[in-house]
């Protein structure tokens, strides 16, 4: 939901500038789901840092558990039940039009290709041509 460019972003179909207001697209996030947010004082989160097996081999071995991961501060945030539902309903949501736009792009890039061959070979398109009439009187 939140799509970061180089110094624009969108998020809920709103556009921000990057530079001022990303702390507005969080209050506008915690006003609408009805929510806070603080950061959490006992949890940190643990990300494993990719280690390429040439780095492993030029540092000489294994590399210490404390330089493979680096850790975030997490933020806690408490909302409502419904407005989580909300959120979780939008998610999915967003999840499907994904999909299909996907599919759709993907449909959109063989119709070109497709388009392409036609064009480069006479005889194809005199084929597709004969296959499209048949189509016609098919239905």
């Amino acid at each position: 939901m939140l799509w970061v460019g180089t110094d624009m972003y969108h998020y809920n179909n709103q556009i921000y500038d990057t530079k001022t207001t990303v702390d507005e697209a969080v209050a506008d996030f915690l006003k609408r789901y009805e929510s806070t947010a603080e950061l959490s004082r006992h949890k940190l989160y643990a990300r494993r840092i990719p280690v390429r097996y040439n780095d492993w081999l030029k540092d000489g071995g294994p590399i210490p558990f404390e330089q493979a991961i680096e850790r975030e501060p997490m933020v806690e945030i408490n909302m409502p039940q419904e407005r989580f539902r909300d959120l979780v309903e939008k998610e999915r949501w967003v999840g499907k039009v994904e999909q299909e736009a996907h599919y759709y792009k993907k449909r959109y890039m063989q119709e070109v290709e497709d388009d392409k061959v036609r064009n480069r070979n006479p005889s194809v398109k005199k084929a597709w041509e004969q296959y499209q009439m048949l189509l016609e009187l098919a239905r």
